[in-house]
């Protein structure tokens, strides 16, 4: 497993899901930032960073109803440079609007990005942003990502009620984290109705892991016994 989480749970639940990796150069790169992730990430060592990245899937607050306190956590205690990714225009005029015009936080504060901007190419675990469905009053504004993490490829699909978008990024050896709701589904993807696929694709050496759930425990009697399907551990 590639990533770390903060929390695999959905947003009606304690743990909201977020992870982070480590960059080569030193920075960390956090999928997300709803409050639960904010109070864990002020337990690790942030001072060792250079630079804290938040890579946004969509603008629910269960994903960034933190954002802008970690942003202020950055610019006045941290002393560290902050970059916001978000996935695209349209949602990085969102994302400004509210930390801007609502929160306060000055633009000066942080760093602000779209995956579609030519400025990606910097960053070498950035491979690509994937437009998926999820919630109908955020059409078009829902994405997840292709990553290269430790030379493993690395497809996270943010909220999402398809797994469509997704597959003609999987290769061999990769890695998928994939919302997963074991009773709602809906705007989620429902386990069984993509378990049989799961399987088949440890024919590719692809491991899957479980997140957003909204029954941890049940999930694991689900999965039992089957090599190529994980619930992440938390941090």
């Amino acid at each position: 497993m590639k990533l770390n989480f903060f929390g695999i749970e959905t947003g009606l639940k304690d743990m909201h899901t977020s992870a982070y990796f480590e960059t080569k150069d030193n920075k960390i790169v956090i999928i997300d930032c709803p409050f639960s992730a904010f109070y864990k990430m002020k337990r690790l060592d942030l001072k060792k960073y250079n630079e804290i990245i938040f890579l946004i899937t969509h603008t629910h607050g269960d994903h960034i109803g933190c954002l802008g306190l970690a942003v202020q956590l950055a610019y006045f205690t941290l002393k560290i440079p902050v970059t916001i990714i978000a996935p695209s225009p349209e949602v990085e005029h969102k994302i400004l609007i509210l930390l801007n015009d609502i929160e306060g936080c000055e633009l000066e504060w942080f760093n602000s990005i779209n995956a579609k901007s030519k400025n990606m190419k910097k960053y070498d675990w950035f491979k690509n942003v994937i437009l998926t469905e999820h919630s109908p009053q955020l059409k078009n504004r829902c994405f997840g990502y292709a990553l290269n993490i430790d030379n493993t490829n690395i497809i996270y699909t943010g909220d999402t009620s398809t797994l469509e978008p997704f597959k003609p990024y999987l290769t061999e050896n990769s890695e998928i984290y994939i919302d997963t709701s074991v009773h709602y589904g809906m705007i989620h993807l429902k386990l069984e109705d993509i378990l049989d696929y799961l399987i088949s694709i440890k024919d590719m050496n692809i491991n899957a892991y479980l997140m957003h759930l909204d029954d941890i425990e049940t999930a694991k009697e689900i999965i039992n016994n089957i090599p190529n399907i994980h619930i992440p551990e938390i941090k």
